[in-house]
């Protein structure tokens, strides 16, 4: 872990975590970069959090196996037009396909968000953002 991207981190979002913290948020960006290819940036966790911290985009975070699993039932302009959520794509898919699925994008913000205390979902309104921030500085 670089000392220097967990002052930053806690610095530009008025958060702290703590060294466990950092420390899981970098094996998870590991963990998901081995595992995910990104369809938007050349690593999947820079996709997505380059559409937490940066464009809002949410389709940027998807990942290389979620476009193909969605393109399965849906066209591209659907996919990328802002008018149809992640969300509803994956119920829609999760009824096509006869069993639950989740994006991997999701998949990853929910384990990203499990490294956070109730407390700094609660208190800190940008916690989630600077912990996307961190995961992006741990590409690099």
């Amino acid at each position: 872990m670089l000392n220097t991207q967990q002052q930053q981190t806690n610095t530009d979002y008025n958060t702290t975590f703590t060294e466990q913290q950092f420390a899981e948020l970098e094996a998870l960006t590991r963990e998901w970069n081995t595992k995910c290819e990104g369809d938007y940036e050349s690593t999947f966790v820079g996709g997505v959090a380059h559409a937490y911290c940066d464009s809002g985009i949410m389709t940027d975070g998807l990942s290389a196996g979620d476009v193909d699993m969605l393109t399965k039932y849906f066209t591209s302009e659907t996919i990328y037009n802002a008018e149809v959520g992640i969300d509803d794509m994956e119920q829609w898919v999760t009824q096509l396909e006869g069993e639950a699925w989740q994006t991997d994008l999701y998949t990853f913000v929910a384990a990203v968000r499990d490294v956070l205390t109730e407390k700094q979902c609660v208190d800190e309104e940008d916690a989630m953002e600077a912990a996307m921030s961190y995961c992006w500085q741990c590409c690099e």
